[in-house]
């Protein structure tokens, strides 16, 4: 069943019903049950402008979804991209245990909701294995389309370093 009954309205966040009609990468393929189950196991947080969501070095337990407004992603003062309504950041969460490769920081004023890693393996371990692995696709495709980016962006640098050389 995909529709709303009219109570339901009354008491699902914005940002459920609207991840419900229009999913993220993160939640394609999810049926209509399994991404309001998984979107409330997440716990919601406001940031305000130039607020450090996550710091760098820190050890991995948890990965977020932007609801609302932008975060940048941050190395050695640098930043790598922003990331809008939608994007899941740190997604390795389930599968690494190592640190934190960049800050993450709040552009203007942002939400996200925060996945930690216990609540999301026990959210999988309640559900048929086929979901859990319609989520790793997801996952490696997020992190493909950034590894594409990061690409992109690297050739832009190496065509101007070699447009200044000739």
């Amino acid at each position: 069943m995909n529709d709303f009954n009219p109570s339901q309205k009354k008491t699902t966040p914005d940002y459920i019903r609207h991840f419900l009609k229009n999913p993220p990468l993160l939640l394609q393929n999810f049926h209509y049950e399994d991404k309001m189950e998984f979107l409330k196991i997440g716990s919601i947080h406001n940031y305000s402008n130039d607020e450090v969501v996550v710091e760098e070095n820190k050890q991995v337990d948890s990965a977020y979804l932007v609801t609302r407004g932008k975060v940048g992603i941050w190395k050695e003062n640098i930043q790598l991209t922003s990331l809008g309504e939608g994007d899941f950041v740190g997604e390795a969460f389930l599968f690494s245990p190592n640190s934190r490769i960049a800050k993450v920081i709040s552009e203007g004023d942002s939400q996200l909701l925060n996945f930690k890693r216990y609540e999301t393996l026990n959210f999988f371990r309640k559900r048929p294995e086929k979901l859990f692995n319609i989520f790793t696709r997801n996952i490696i495709e997020i992190q493909q389309a950034k590894i594409t980016e990061t690409n992109n962006q690297l050739m832009q640098v190496k065509r101007q370093l070699l447009d200044k050389h000739e």
